[in-house]
């Protein structure tokens, strides 16, 4: 065989183990882009709604991973994280020591805070929390027994499954029940618009949601505001933190990544909560 006979077919060959290579390649990120995987995350209640926010803002862009987020209560989801049954453990408290010793990261990515409101006009600037709680409860009913006028205490809040009901039952009443004396209203705005228009009336809203048409208390003595809820000092709050063991996969570092993001974060504060980043 003459040399360019030999080149003709070493081209052909060549040639066709490129198209080759180009045509595995197109079929393996075909492969890819069909492959689904799954992100399964448990944690606290109040929490899971705004993880659930994240999750739908990060599949936009990441629609080969389905996301399964699962409510429950903190402990739950530490043991199910611990014994490999998920993915993300979503936490609204600190890890005790014991907790701490047995997994690897812990990253805080939010902070739920709440305000208790009244009247503009109202004399009274702050309750301790157990009054505050008192009050929720149904054991404290006038005004004059927390420093105000004597005048019956209206309570309004939110209705059964709204996040900040839940945050509310958890932060403040502390296995207290709220009491059934409590107006149950659909909005946050709802809640304000009948505190602004109730010089007795006295309600709970999220931060985001606050109005200037209301005021928020002191509790413990201390103001509500942005600096007092980052240094923990503000007692009406809650952190999120997300707990993984080990380094995690491609799918939760992607996630974790995404929630701790400027585009994360601006959805978390869209729900309510304050940023971290």
């Amino acid at each position: 065989m003459n040399r360019r006979g030999a080149l003709k077919i070493f081209g052909i060959a060549a040639t066709g183990l490129t198209a080759a290579a180009f045509g595995a390649k197109y079929y393996w990120e075909e492969f890819q882009s069909r492959r689904r995987s799954n992100l399964l995350i448990a944690g606290s209640a109040p929490m899971i709604s705004y993880v659930q926010k994240i999750a739908d803002a990060f599949s936009k862009s990441h629609k080969n991973i389905d996301i399964v987020a699962e409510k429950g209560h903190s402990s739950g989801a530490f043991l199910a994280l611990n014994r490999g049954g998920i993915d993300i453990a979503v936490m609204d408290r600190n890890l005790t020591l014991e907790e701490f010793n047995l997994i690897d990261h812990n990253m805080l990515t939010g902070i739920d805070g709440l305000g208790i409101v009244v009247h503009p006009e109202s004399p009274v600037k702050n309750l301790s929390i157990d009054q505050a709680r008192h009050i929720f409860e149904g054991l404290i009913t006038n005004w004059k027994e927390v420093g105000g006028p004597d005048a019956p205490i209206n309570m309004y809040g939110r209705q059964d499954g709204s996040t900040t009901r839940s945050s509310i039952e958890d932060i403040l009443m502390a296995g207290g029940l709220l009491s059934r004396r409590i107006k149950e209203l659909k909005s946050a705005d709802d809640v304000s618009n009948a505190v602004a228009a109730d010089r007795n009336g006295i309600g709970y809203v999220s931060v985001r949601t606050m109005q200037d048409i209301t005021r928020a208390l002191s509790i413990n003595g201390v103001e509500l505001n942005e600096k007092n809820l980052l240094i923990n000092l503000y007692p009406l709050f809650r952190s999120m933190f997300f707990v993984i063991n080990g380094d995690g996969t491609s799918d939760v570092k992607k996630f974790i990544d995404f929630t701790l993001s400027d585009q994360g974060q601006k959805v978390l504060a869209a729900t309510g909560m304050l940023r971290v980043r």
